[in-house]
């Protein structure tokens, strides 16, 4: 036995705990409240997350089952035998294994089903429109979840179970099942009360324990004392509620200046998950002038950046054209010259006013078939009159140039071999809804495109290889396809929003006079002035095509996303309220659908908990510290001269049969080459056998960590 570690604290005169008789008689009520203690600290995380983001999954099965567990190494550890508990541990673990391989996509999907969940919560918080969403390999929820919640509740209850048998303090098993909650209480929404009750009743046993410097048989303690700590959260719990209801304690916290700080970034999250922690490999978006990015995703700020007013006249889509590309360079477009469009449309005539929101921008943004001489700007707001494309058009008699039917080199045999593929044939008209629907059927829609490296071409590594991307993608690689098939095609920038985001996100404009801004057919009747605020989100890449008699008309070849038309009628929706089925479902205005690989969902989880632990056990660490600069001064000796002990016995057999100070001093001397001077070894024995020491504790704990750090780097070298 060492007489030169730390003394041991005399145990707190204030709490007494039950004293337990040594019998050699197995204990099952203190086994069956080991595992009650454990199922509480761990359904009261899990459950308790699970009910505040509202997920259904079978709550029955995940009880029993996670009891069991619990109960299996609460008994078995009862038995105080311990090849017993390590032989059980090891097969424990071994089926844990067997469970997580076995059903390795079904708790994939579980985690990503769950992950949907908050994004979809986040979105509704921040009130973001579109935003991430996971697909899932297995989509039945209730069953994925379930799963989900098996198999991280058996981890909870393996790690707790270490955690409660090496005495862990209550900061670590808080830091473990708390954490969940972070998420919630950033997004203000509440557990089902029993979970907090279930925590609340596992962190006072716990904290009793600890107290009660309990530090064997906790079981046979814990029999006592969870009964105790199981009224006094549901008495502290029902107190709470009634001294402070939830509308007064909402109206008594102030406004979280890092909260709001935050919540920027926490929107962007919400949106893309954690790509948007890595802005490095994104690119912004709005209109890029032609430049085709590398970047691995898209990341729009849903910032607004127009200000359009008009009158909808059918349930198309509106595109407002800035860009329009020439030549394939491999990497960007360049930039055409300025071309009116010719227009046979004459049966509808309407004024858009586009107002840009940024200074520095500098493209027009115009809507199709404008009148260039009627063309007004005031201010930063552009006056456009323009011939809807509605009605029967006549004939009209422009030509295209021969550029817009070159294809490069660096993509032609990509070209060429996907025209192949999809077998393209017909008129212009004709092989535009092939295309379409060859890329709706065998290429993905992604903000999410990932890095490519190298030099391949731009469209050759989009049609071959990735086959996932974004309008840019499509759009580059359709004016190709056109140009191969001998169809004049150029590739055009803009912004485009459709008739679901008028409905859904326009705003009447009070007071203005339908004919002012419309005359003529409208397919859909008379509507009204509707500003439509604009967000660089709504960003777009399309194709022109030339069709002889009807000059260039707009062909959109992406892929179609999650969000559908609405084809209410324009008055059912601004007079009447909105009417039945004009909710905004988030879900259904998703961007598109990413898929994630199995390595990236171990990725994030592993990053997630590396996170997690350097931050718990950063905090752990300042506070031992602070602790042990409120101990006395030969305390603080006793310890690093003690942490010095520990560390050379672990690395030195012989050292570890020394039992004097002097003996341990001088192996230290003649071991290493530090050197310990007469006055340090004089203030050692002052520290541990005089009434009184007459030194500077202080210096002397410093000279002992110093001491340690050199024979570290002794042994490493």
């Amino acid at each position: 036995m060492r007489i030169f570690g730390r003394k041991k604290k005399a145990e707190s005169p204030e709490l007494t705990l039950v004293q337990v008789q040594e019998s050699g008689k197995y204990d099952f009520f203190a086994a069956l409240a080991k595992a009650l203690l454990l199922f509480l600290l761990v359904y009261g995380a899990l459950g308790g997350f699970l009910s505040a983001i509202q997920l259904d999954y079978n709550n029955g099965l995940c009880m029993l089952v996670l009891f069991a567990l619990a109960f299996i190494l609460s008994a078995v550890y009862e038995t105080g035998k311990k090849w017993l508990t390590n032989l059980v541990s090891f097969l424990v673990f071994v089926a844990y294994l067997y469970v997580a391989v076995a059903n390795y996509w079904v708790i994939n999907s579980g985690y990503y089903a769950v992950l949907n969940r908050i994004y979809e919560m986040a979105r509704l918080y921040f009130r973001v429109q579109t935003g991430m969403e996971h697909s899932l390999v297995v989509e039945e929820t209730y069953v994925t979840v379930t799963a989900f919640v098996l198999f991280f509740g058996m981890v909870g209850v393996i790690l707790l179970n270490i955690m409660l048998q090496n005495k862990s303090s209550l900061l670590k098993v808080v830091l473990l099942t708390l954490t969940p909650y972070v998420v919630l209480f950033y997004l203000e929404s509440s557990p089902d009360l029993i979970y907090m009750i279930f925590l609340l009743t596992g962190y006072l046993t716990v904290a009793i324990l600890q107290r009660g410097n309990v530090r064997e048989k906790i079981s046979r303690q814990t029999r006592y004392i969870l009964p105790l700590a199981a009224v006094l959260a549901v008495l502290l719990v029902r107190l709470t509620a009634f001294l402070l209801p939830e509308f007064i304690y909402s109206n008594m916290i102030p406004k979280n200046a890092v909260k709001e700080a935050s919540e920027r970034q926490m929107s962007r999250y919400a949106q893309f998950g954690l790509m948007a922690l890595f802005p490095q490999g994104s690119s912004g978006t709005g209109v890029s002038g032609g430049m085709l990015s590398k970047s691995s995703a898209v990341i729009p700020t849903y910032e607004t950046v127009l200000l359009v007013r008009y009158t909808p006249y059918d349930l198309q889509p509106v595109y407002l054209k800035a860009f329009t590309g020439k030549d394939y360079l491999g990497d960007r477009w360049s930039e055409a010259e300025d071309e009116p469009l010719e227009t046979g449309f004459k049966e509808g005539r309407g004024i858009m006013e586009v107002e840009k929101l940024d200074d520095a921008d500098r493209f027009d943004y115009q809507p199709y078939y404008t009148d260039e001489e009627m063309t007004r700007t005031l201010d930063n707001v552009t006056y456009y009159t323009y011939y809807p494309a509605v009605g029967d058009a006549d004939e009209v008699s422009s030509q295209a140039d021969d550029a817009y039917l070159y294809v490069p080199v660096s993509c032609k045999n990509a070209v060429e071999r996907v025209c192949w593929d999809a077998g393209l044939w017909g008129t212009g008209e004709e092989i535009a809804a092939q295309i379409t629907e060859y890329f709706q059927d065998n290429y993905s829609y992604t903000l999410r495109p990932g890095f490519y490296f190298g030099n391949p071409d731009y469209i050759t590594h989009f049609l071959l290889e990735s086959k996932r991307g974004y309008c840019a993608h499509f759009a580059s690689a359709a004016t190709m396809l056109f140009r191969q098939m001998g169809i004049p095609a150029r590739y055009v920038e803009g912004y485009a929003f459709s008739y679901y985001n008028v409905v859904e996100e326009g705003t009447l404009v009070e007071g203005a006079k339908y004919s002012d801004y419309y005359e003529g057919y409208a397919p859909i009747g008379e509507t009204a002035l509707i500003e439509m605020a604009i967000p660089d989100a709504y960003a777009h890449a399309w194709v022109e095509i030339y069709v002889d008699g009807k000059g260039w008309i707009v062909v959109d070849p992406t892929p179609a996303r999650a969000d559908g038309e609405n084809s209410m009628s324009f008055w059912e929706v601004f007079m009447n309220g909105g009417g039945e089925g004009t909710n905004v479902n988030i879900a259904e205005s998703n961007l598109g659908a990413y898929l994630e690989t199995a390595l990236g969902g171990i990725t994030y989880v592993l990053l997630g908990a590396a996170a997690l632990f350097g931050i718990g056990y950063g905090a752990v660490y300042l506070l031992r510290v602070q602790r042990e600069k409120k101990l006395p001064g030969r305390e603080r000796v006793q310890l690093a001269y003690g942490r010095l002990q520990s560390y050379l016995s672990r690395k030195h057999r012989d050292f570890r049969k020394l039992r004097t100070l002097r003996e341990q001093l001088q192996w230290i001397k003649s071991h290493s080459r530090i050197e310990i001077s007469r006055e340090q070894e004089e203030s050692l024995y002052q520290v541990y056998f005089a009434e009184k020491a007459d030194c500077d504790c202080e210096e002397l704990c410093r000279q002992l960590r110093k001491m340690r750090s050199a024979l570290k780097l002794l042994n490493r070298s």
